[in-house]
């Protein structure tokens, strides 16, 4: 086995187990986060975004930024909205989200947190 093959299994089993446990904290059950294409539904649907999001992201290439883009606005419902916090769901979120998932000073803090946010810093 290639070396890079066992980097990409190891980070989608990271990325996996992460999602799995902001999953659970957001209120979804956590086994859907396993499922391809099901668990992007699944934060589309718990967050206040257009249906047709998710279907944009089956575009070739387009759909991968497309789906990063889902990711970060999920990670913002966590209180997430430094560049920072970004750029690791962006590069690093076979590590960023299981911290998200499991960590017991994280929560799901929902619509209420983004809209506030808008509302202050974005008039």
């Amino acid at each position: 086995m290639s070396t890079g093959l066992l980097i990409f299994i190891v980070a989608t089993i990271g990325w996996h187990i992460g999602l799995y446990g902001m999953f659970k904290k957001a209120g979804i059950e956590g086994w859907k986060a396993f499922i391809p294409f099901y668990n992007t539904w699944c934060m589309v649907q718990k967050m206040p975004l257009k249906k047709y999001w998710f279907f944009l992201q089956l575009i070739p290439i387009a759909g991968q930024f497309i789906t990063i883009w889902i990711c970060i606005k999920f990670v913002e419902h966590f209180g997430r909205f430094e560049f920072l916090h970004h750029a690791a769901t962006v590069l690093v979120p076979f590590i960023y989200f299981p911290y998200l998932g499991f960590s017991k000073n994280e929560r799901y803090a929902g619509n209420a947190v983004v809209n506030n946010y808008k509302k202050i810093y974005c008039p």
